[in-house]
């Protein structure tokens, strides 16, 4: 029994061995079937990786054969237009001239057209100053427009103004003053109006550009050959320097027109040279405003750049047979064509500089109008201003900006020259309402002097022209004498003038009578007749 036991567990012990013997074999194979199986994936993996890089390869030679392919085609597009040049440059030579003979009589005909064009414009053109001067002078070679400016912050009491063809088709040329009222001898009140006619009246509320609307064809003239004025006139403070200098004033105004007129004729073959000048007339003695304006007093302030300079003598000459006015040593600036060489031009101011700006290419009639700009510029610090009862910043003298327009037309042999006197006349005043003292008071009684004078040549032409005295005082005054070609006076070559004065108005109550005198003065120059206006 023991030994059958023994045996047992000795069989036992030996299919014991051999399972622990199969289990490790088994776990070996396992293990190696295991790094089989990763070894394949890792293959497997490398091989989808070697796939993708060939379909990128794959990819791109497509991509190089599409290009390769294209330019083959544009190679091969060229090669035939190469071949078909070839061809019509070895064809017939006859297609050849005709085709060019057909091409030089179209050129021909087109030049020709073109000069017809041109030709048929300058006609047009030659009628259409002949209509403008019509139009003019029959609205009178002398013209007068009063303007009213608007209250400005702080003022009261404006006077009662009335206009009562406001909205009339032709526009506004009547106004009705009312006066204060006043107590007669009795003690009864007495509320007076006036009513003044003019060729054209501007409300408080007219801007600098509608007013130049109405000055457009007078202005335009100048580039026909015809001598032109316009004078701002009016009392101290009522907007004078506004009106000509300011924003789409008469004088930035004019030259955006004149340079516009200048483009416009140059396709029709005319050529322009506009050269401009800036006087002043302060105590019946000129200046240049554009070099010696001051003459640099102790007394006065001076500016470093100028102080000490020594003043130029200006003498007026007007030509007997021309009629041409020129001042002596009156700096000239020219203003068109703007030069090649801009690094000097405008000349140097007698003022201080404000800066040194880098100079930038600009369009020529940007440049031109920068140019206008800079002289004004230079013009308004030369100029003498002075703070009186009546305005804080009254101008002392007169002033008149000169443009000189020189017109030539190689094609018909035609020229013309033409003179744009811009005036801004000081302001009346009078002596008890300034409150001016020792040298302000000079200067008043000098103003309103020339101003008198001024009124008295407008009265001798007016007896001039119905038959009365022949004599007409223009040297009473350096300012009737600078403008004596431009009020009226007629060359023996027959060329005269056309004059515009735009009275200004103060719309105070407490101006009344300065007012009513501006409006006595435009009245009387406004019935003065001068013949028609003829050009060189």
């Amino acid at each position: 029994m023991d030994e059958m036991k023994l045996k047992h567990e000795a069989e036992v012990a030996k299919l014991q061995a051999e399972i622990n013997d199969l289990r490790k074999s088994d776990e070996g194979r396992a293990a190696e079937s295991a790094s089989q199986v990763q070894a394949l994936r890792d293959g497997i993996t490398a091989i989808e990786h070697e796939l993708e890089a060939g379909k990128a390869t794959m990819t791109g030679l497509r991509m190089q054969i599409s290009t390769t392919a294209s330019r083959a085609a544009a190679l091969e597009a060229e090669r035939a237009a190469l071949v078909s040049k070839t061809h019509f440059l070895e064809g017939n030579q006859e297609a050849q001239s005709h085709e060019f003979t057909t091409m030089s009589e179209q050129l021909a005909a087109a030049v020709a057209a073109r000069e017809a064009t041109i030709e048929t414009l300058r006609k047009e053109e030659t009628v259409r100053r002949k209509l403008n001067a019509q139009i003019l002078e029959l609205r009178g070679n002398i013209r007068v427009f009063a303007r009213t400016r608007p209250l400005l912050a702080g003022e009261e009491e404006p006077a009662k103004v009335e206009y009562p063809d406001a909205g009339a088709l032709d526009g506004n040329k009547e106004l009705v003053v009312h006066a204060p009222t006043t107590l007669s001898a009795t003690g009864k009140e007495r509320n007076e109006k006036h009513t003044y006619g003019f060729d054209r009246v501007f409300g408080p509320d007219t801007a600098n550009i509608t007013v130049f609307e109405d000055c457009r064809e007078l202005v335009q003239s100048v580039v026909d050959g015809y001598n032109v004025s316009v004078l701002s006139y009016g009392q101290t403070g009522s907007g004078k320097t506004f009106g000509m200098s300011g924003d789409d004033g008469i004088i930035p105004s004019s030259i955006a027109l004149l340079l516009s007129e200048i483009q416009r004729l140059r396709e029709k073959g005319w050529e322009y040279v506009v050269e401009a000048s800036f006087v002043e007339v302060y105590n019946e003695m000129l200046n240049d405003l554009l070099g010696d304006a001051k003459t640099w007093d102790q007394d006065e302030e001076l500016n470093g750049s100028v102080r000490g300079k020594k003043k130029e003598r200006h003498e007026i000459h007007h030509d007997a047979l021309t009629g041409k006015t020129t001042v002596t040593n009156l700096t000239a600036v020219t203003l068109w064509p703007p030069p090649s060489d801009d690094a000097s031009w405008p000349p140097a101011a007698p003022v201080a500089s404000e800066s040194n700006a880098t100079a930038v290419t600009i369009p020529a009639v940007s440049y031109t109008e920068s140019a206008v700009a800079r002289l004004l510029a230079t013009a308004a610090k030369n100029r003498r201003v002075a703070a009186t009862n009546s305005n804080a910043r009254s101008s002392r003298s007169h002033s008149a900006f000169m443009l000189t327009l020189k017109g030539a037309c190689a094609a018909t042999g035609e020229a013309s020259e033409g003179v744009l006197n811009l005036v801004d006349l000081a302001g009346s005043e009078r002596l008890k309402a300034s409150g001016a003292e020792g040298g302000r008071m000079k200067e008043t009684q000098a103003i309103n002097k020339s101003l008198s004078s001024l009124g008295d040549v407008i009265a001798a032409l007016a007896g001039k022209g119905s038959g009365g005295e022949s004599h007409v005082p223009y040297r009473n005054s350096k300012l009737t004498y600078l403008l004596q070609s431009s009020l009226g006076g007629t060359a023996p070559n027959g060329k005269s003038s056309r004059t515009l004065m735009l009275l200004h108005l103060s719309p105070l109550k407490e101006h009344w009578q300065e007012s009513r005198g501006s409006l006595l003065f435009g009245s009387k120059v406004h019935g003065t007749h001068i013949g028609a206006a003829k050009k060189r």
